[in-house]
């Protein structure tokens, strides 16, 4: 599993004086979609571009829709 972990104590100034540290943190959580399980997808994924690790048969997926199981679509890898 991959985990990302967020500073959200940051404040504008502390690294980026024009930035806003905790508008820039809060946007990339909404855009960072990365889920677990064990076999295939078995629900649509709820965002384009959400990324699935099948840890059973160590295959990836990424969505490329959010209407059904369908728009996962396996990552070939060799």
């Amino acid at each position: 599993m991959i985990e990302i972990s967020w500073d959200d104590t940051k404040q504008a100034g502390d690294d980026f004086p024009s930035a806003d540290w905790n508008i820039m943190v809060t946007d990339q959580k909404s855009r960072a979609f990365v889920t677990t399980g064990t076999g295939v997808p078995t629900d649509a994924p709820t965002m384009i571009g959400a990324i699935y690790y099948d840890s059973t048969n160590s295959r990836h997926y990424i969505s490329s829709g959010t209407a059904t199981i369908a728009d996962w679509k396996k990552v070939i890898t060799q």
